[in-house]
């Protein structure tokens, strides 16, 4: 595919400013390979399977985005916000929200204001909203609600912060927002967003008393990848799941964490 068809692709997947996004490729349609980058008015895109030949970059007009990010860069004592956009709706406007929840046991932590979470119609997603320990929104996360939803994971705004739910001094490192939100009424469920850890996440991991990494079965070799990192800043462990979390009650997964 040549370089204008892949602008054209990748303009429609909507990229953030000042936003890098790790997701799968449109092109070569293996997981988790290619890498976006949409800062200081540049749009660029690299495939890193060894089989893909992705990649380009484009400049762009700036815009009054860029303007106020790189004012926000200039003076590190004021803090980024993301404002929520005003054409997310409530989750009950949508069935496929309501039953996203109920299956993947998020409404607990929802009702309970552990975590925050809309629905964004023109995406078609249920949106997990990304705050900071003083309830500061620095972005948010949208999972799609059906196959034809691509990508699956869609991030807006800051991706130096994770998605974290529950007031607990102990935390839980799991794979996505769901699986954090039905952790949350036993440890503070800390979304990796994928399945390695990013250094950005390991101050705010540091603050926590104890560390569980409890990826899905198939990434368990990357659990203990991610424990051997961070067990240099807190203690840590890895607990082996036979089913991700979030298809289980607080007390189902209160018996298979013990």
């Amino acid at each position: 595919m040549n370089y204008h068809n892949q602008l054209e692709i990748i303009k429609t997947l909507q990229i953030q400013i000042d936003t890098d996004v790790r997701m799968d490729c449109p092109f070569c349609h293996n997981t988790n390979t290619l890498l976006i980058h949409n800062k200081d008015s540049k749009l660029s895109w690299y495939c890193f399977h060894a089989s893909c030949s992705a990649k380009g970059t484009h400049e762009r007009e700036k815009t009054m985005e860029d303007i106020r990010t790189t004012v926000i860069a200039s003076a590190p004592e004021v803090r980024k916000s993301f404002h929520i956009p005003d054409y997310f709706t409530s989750i009950y406007s949508s069935d496929k929200c309501i039953k996203y929840i109920e299956k993947n046991n998020c409404y607990e932590a929802m009702s309970t204001g552990r975590a925050k979470l809309h629905y964004d119609p023109r995406q078609q997603r249920i949106v997990f909203i990304i705050r900071r320990k003083d309830n500061g929104i620095v972005g948010a996360v949208g999972r799609g609600l059906s196959s034809s939803v691509y990508p699956k994971w869609f991030l807006y705004g800051d991706k130096s912060y994770p998605f974290v739910c529950g007031t607990s001094d102990k935390a839980i490192l799991v794979e996505d927002c769901a699986s954090a939100c039905a952790v949350s009424g036993i440890m503070t469920g800390v979304a990796l967003l994928g399945t390695s850890l990013p250094d950005d996440y390991i101050p705010i991991l540091k603050e926590f008393k104890k560390v569980t990494v409890a990826l899905d079965r198939d990434a368990t070799s990357k659990a203990f990848d991610i424990n051997q990192k961070l067990c240099y800043y807190v203690r840590s462990q890895v607990k082996i799941l036979e089913e991700d979390l979030k298809y289980f009650n607080t007390e189902e997964i209160r018996k298979i964490l013990k």
